[in-house]
């Protein structure tokens, strides 16, 4: 019982570290990539009514290379973008954060499945590697933000939190919570 709960416990941190990560994309231009590696960048645009929990209460963190960045009062994350495979695009760095009952989660390697409509993660809690990945993020169509719908160069899309991620958080009814917008943008070839 108390693995089972450490796991979900694991995997809701995760859920809310990824949307850390992708909510803070200021609301600006959410198209600008940032990465050096000439292979691109994703960037999020935060759900401004979600940043103080993240920061505050879960006291959030990015992994490098991923960076936060605010412009323009809006928190921005940023990760590059590391390889291209089909439909996948997979990411360097990603969140740590303390979740609310002690501990440390680390989120990385984001992977982004244009295909299946799915963002997901490897997971460590305590150090520990959790099996697999976690499904964190549901993709979908961008909303405003602030007002409007960020401008972006790439692809595009709102992010809402998966119905598996909700659950492990115990609060199921946030399933489809809108965390923020993503702008994906792979550079050229190499």
């Amino acid at each position: 019982m108390r693995n089972r709960r450490l796991a979900a416990t694991a995997v809701s941190a995760a859920a809310l570290a990824s949307s850390i990560l992708l909510a803070p994309a200021a609301h600006a231009d959410a198209g600008t990539p940032a990465a050096e590696s000439g292979h691109g960048a994703t960037t999020v645009v935060l759900n401004p009514s979600l940043v103080p929990v993240l920061t505050n209460t879960l006291k959030v963190r990015p992994v490098a290379p991923g960076r936060l960045s605010t412009a323009g009062g809006t928190a921005r994350l940023t990760f590059p973008i590391t390889d291209v495979d089909g439909s996948v695009v997979e990411h360097a760095g990603g969140l740590e954060f303390t979740p609310v009952g002690g501990g440390q989660l680390r989120v990385t390697r984001f992977d982004i499945n244009l295909a299946t409509g799915v963002l997901d993660a490897r997971a460590r809690l305590d150090g520990k590697r959790l099996p697999g990945r976690v499904d964190l993020f549901l993709l979908g169509p961008v909303q405003p933000i602030d007002g409007r719908i960020p401008a972006c160069a790439g692809t595009p899309a709102g992010l809402t939190l998966t119905p598996a991620a909700a659950a492990a958080l115990g609060a199921p009814s946030f399933a489809g919570a809108f965390v923020g917008d993503a702008c994906v943008i792979p550079g050229g070839d190499d």
